[in-house]
């Protein structure tokens, strides 16, 4: 059966790292479709100067895949309303959707880019995270009420990503363990 795992949440959530070393090891038959990935590859010299081509690329290659019926994975900040068409166009042609949501802090996600670029990776402007985490919530409630099953992570400490909700069909398996700061669209969908 096809699978689309979609891996979702601000910059510097850590979702590359989450795809390493999580999914691709668990999923080594799908193949992973990354924006910043493909950018790095086509414009060595200069990724950054290339995104909004890397992310065209990113989106014909999803679609692609979708239109051959192979599982795959995909990152994405997941910030736009329109991003919810991907798990649309999935499920019309029998893909099963898992979204996995990666959860920080506002002030972590500013954080964790910085020292991204600190370390050689992309750099993302500071007012460009801080807007897309306080829009990318209600997108992202969506994607968890849409999906097949959807697994939400507190990846705010360094320990790694701690399960805090499970869904299946838009409904909580269990009860969810919210951190405080969780955003308010998120927790209210699912309370007790």
């Amino acid at each position: 059966m096809q699978r689309l795992d979609l891996v979702v949440g601000p910059n510097g959530a850590g979702k590359s790292t989450f795809i390493a070393f999580t999914l691709a090891r668990l999923l080594p038959a799908s193949l992973v479709v990354n924006a910043d990935e493909i950018a790095r590859q086509r414009w060595p010299e200069e990724p950054a100067g290339h995104a909004y081509d890397a992310a065209r690329i990113a989106a014909e290659t999803r679609a692609k895949l979708i239109d051959l019926g192979r599982s795959f994975i995909a990152e994405t900040v997941f910030s736009h309303p329109s991003k919810l068409d991907l798990i649309h166009s999935a499920r019309r042609v029998g893909f099963t959707v898992v979204v996995h949501a990666l959860l920080i802090p506002e002030d972590l996600a500013v954080e964790r880019v910085r020292h991204r670029v600190r370390a050689g990776g992309h750099d993302v402007p500071e007012t460009k995270v801080r807007e897309r985490h306080r829009r990318l919530w209600t997108p992202v409630t969506e994607a968890l009420a849409l999906a097949d099953v959807a697994t939400a992570y507190d990846n705010s400490r360094l320990r790694g990503p701690r399960i805090v909700a499970r869904l299946s069909g838009g409904m909580t398996v269990g009860r969810p363990d919210w951190p405080a700061w969780t955003p308010g669209t998120v927790r209210s969908r699912w309370t007790e």
